[in-house]
């Protein structure tokens, strides 16, 4: 299977949400607005039996994985990508990612246009952003895992959104680290090993709360907010315990600034699923 990711000014010369290019193995994804978002809205389920079969392990059946060798080609606008990809996730839940951009565009010929008609010319005319390939289970390893974790993390932080670093944070009893943070920004720096040094501060608090009353749960996740004050424009941090990879890991996300508190919510629930496949190579047992 191959994603190729694309923006065009253009809208595509069709009705629907999808148009098969020579058959349904081959699909491009509509970029006018209402069926973006009609698709985001749905979570992508409406182009969900186009998706390849995918294939169950022997041991779960409930888990599957796409065929490195899957020849279906999907054409996604760049609008509908977070969406596509987390809906792969869902339904394919040991697939892993790749950017390939070593594959060119297919020609017409392959994809079976004719040139001529308003669907060839669209194609043509249309730029590619990324291509995403996957990658082979029993190849992905730890380095891959990493860089394509701390890929996501750069590209959350790097859209507009008002989020301005994502990091895992870890504490040990003694210190705290960053485990894996994306990168700084340059106009809107983020100190990230400031705010992994509150986290032991916050593992007081919860040690206290689990003592005073154990039958309260597991914590979850909180949000802190820095009033603006002075020179300091302010702040945000969305905390979310992560037990399964250490008693106390944390997922972190950032604002350098006091707006936008509900990005982070939504930015912490799109992707945390993904956070954790990768999580859970690097950190599980």
């Amino acid at each position: 299977m191959r994603i190729f990711i694309y923006q065009s000014h253009e809208n595509a010369p069709f009705d629907g949400l999808f148009q098969p290019l020579g058959s349904y193995k081959k699909v491009i994804l509509s970029n006018h607005v209402e069926e973006i978002k009609l698709f985001n809205r749905h979570e992508g389920t409406p182009i969900q039996e186009l998706l390849p079969e995918g294939i169950s392990k022997s041991h779960d059946e409930t888990t599957f994985y796409i065929p490195p060798d899957d020849e279906s080609i999907f054409f996604v606008p760049l609008e509908m990508k977070d969406i596509f990809m987390n809906l792969l996730s869902r339904l394919f839940t040991t697939t892993w990612w790749k950017c390939d951009q070593t594959t060119p565009k297919p020609s017409k010929d392959e994809i079976g246009l004719v040139g001529g008609d308003e669907l060839s010319q669209f194609y043509d005319q249309f730029e590619t952003q990324t291509i995403l390939t996957p990658i082979a289970e029993d190849t992905v390893d730890k380095t891959e895992a990493k860089q394509q974790l701390l890929a996501l993390f750069n590209d959350i932080a790097a859209q507009d959104n008002e989020i301005d670093a994502v990091l895992v944070s870890t504490y040990d009893g003694n210190r705290t680290r960053v485990a894996y943070s994306s990168d700084s920004k340059a106009d809107r720096k983020v100190d990230t090993d400031a705010y992994a040094v509150q986290l032991k501060d916050l593992v007081s608090l919860l040690s206290k709360t689990q003592t005073v009353n154990p039958d309260i749960g597991l914590f979850d996740h909180l949000m802190f907010q820095y009033a603006a004050n002075g020179n300091s424009a302010g702040g945000i941090i969305h905390v979310t315990h992560l037990p399964d990879y250490g008693e106390y890991t944390f997922l972190i996300f950032v604002s350098a600034t006091s707006e936008g508190i509900e990005m982070l919510e939504l930015h912490r629930n799109r992707n945390l699923q993904k956070i954790k496949e990768f999580l859970d190579i690097l950190l599980g047992n």
